[in-house]
């Protein structure tokens, strides 16, 4: 499944999402149900690398922190 993808060069999960279901689509209808929970959890596995992939370099967290009240929640309150 990653191969596949990797030969399409398909890196952003949601511009290609329609593509991406129906590959697993695919491997599903291809395959014995006894083997489904592997395929779905290949595709889980994919999914999570593609998206990792496309994170920034850190991590996707914002600046603002908790200690500079960016949280919405009143010191006072703690």
């Amino acid at each position: 499944m990653q191969e596949m993808v990797e030969a399409r060069d398909l890196v952003d999960v949601k511009a290609n999402w329609k593509y991406l279901h129906e590959l697993l689509s695919c491997y599903l209808d291809l395959n014995p149900k006894s083997s489904h929970k592997f395929i779905v959890g290949a595709f889980a596995d994919l999914l999570v690398s593609l998206l990792s992939s496309q994170m920034p370099e850190d991590g996707g967290r914002q600046e603002e922190g908790f200690a500079s009240g960016g949280c919405g929640v009143s010191r006072q309150c703690m």
